[in-house]
């Protein structure tokens, strides 16, 4: 597979429509840029493959993903708005994704500011558990959940609504995303494990078949960094994928009895012993609420 350098595509107009403006992320399965929908005078994301040598099976699984995508309708998700193919600056063959522009900061930029207060991590998490919930029901599990593609759309206004959100918060990047009980990797013999080294599941690293509850796994691991600030699996890819295997991540107790018991039990190694989605946005819809009522009688003085 063909890499992508984005500024070499600064400036390039896909579909006869969409200009590139500005590199937003890169990596294995492509570039992301900010560009400008000529047609409705709109900001949007677009995701640029290359298809110069790619196999069959592979401009399949762009097709795949820009179906998946398009299946996929929830306010926690970055919508995808139109797919296409055509050359690029060089001639080279492309392929396309054209998404929402979510403007903020990835959790990734949050984190590494420092830990996030537990009323702002039960926030995310319940919009990420609901996000992923709505993507399980129509047959897809995700696969790389990991900071850097949850973003964090803007900051919301604290009110005395417990039930208003402190953050408007949406997962990206379904470039890996499969259909339920696909197997973690490509295929038997067939590929590497797809996902980042630090969120794998247990599943996932053997490259068994995946389900919601491989997610769910991913999920937890992500609300204890965003609590604690620490990657449970740092290091290399090989050691932090088989470091799952052997133990489970360390929750601290400092977190308190409600927390400690909610991450251990998603990240349990057997995928039966994990909480629904639905569970898992339900306590943390009750983690929340004490601490936002505390947040309001603070402000009030």
């Amino acid at each position: 597979m063909q890499t992508i350098d984005p500024g070499a595509l600064i400036g390039c107009v896909l579909g006869h429509r969409y200009r590139l403006d500005a590199p937003l992320g890169h990596g294995g399965m492509g570039a992301v840029l900010r560009g400008t929908d000529s047609r409705l005078t709109r900001q949007v994301a677009v995701k640029v493959f290359s298809l110069d040598g790619v196999a069959p099976r592979e401009i399949r699984r762009y097709a795949d993903e820009a179906r998946m995508l398009g299946s996929l309708s929830h306010p926690g998700l970055v919508a995808l708005l139109d797919v296409g193919a055509d050359l690029g600056p060089g001639s080279e063959p492309l392929a396309f994704l054209v998404m929402e522009l979510v403007e903020g900061r990835t959790l990734r930029d949050h984190i590494d500011a420092g830990p996030l207060p537990p009323a702002e991590v039960a926030d995310v998490g319940r919009q990420l558990a609901e996000a992923l919930g709505h993507a399980h029901a129509v047959g897809v599990v995700h696969r790389d959940l990991k900071p850097a593609n949850v973003l964090i759309a803007q900051e919301a206004v604290l009110s005395g609504d417990a039930e208003a959100p402190l953050t408007s918060t949406k997962l990206a990047d379904f470039g890996i995303a499969t259909p339920v009980g696909s197997q973690g990797a490509a295929g038997a013999g067939d590929g590497p494990t797809f996902g980042t080294a630090s969120y794998l599941s247990p599943e996932q690293a053997l490259g068994q078949p995946l389900g919601p509850q491989s997610d769910v796994y991913s999920l937890g691991l992500v609300l204890l960094e965003c609590l604690t600030g620490r990657r449970a699996y740092p290091g290399e890819a090989l050691a932090s994928s088989l470091a799952r295997l052997l133990d489970s991540p360390e929750v601290p107790e400092s977190l308190g009895p409600t927390w400690s018991a909610l991450l251990r039990a998603m990240t349990a190694t057997a995928p039966e012993s994990r909480p629904t989605t639905a569970q898992v946005a339900e306590e943390l819809r009750r983690l929340r609420r004490p601490a936002i009522w505390d947040r309001v009688a603070a402000r009030l003085g």
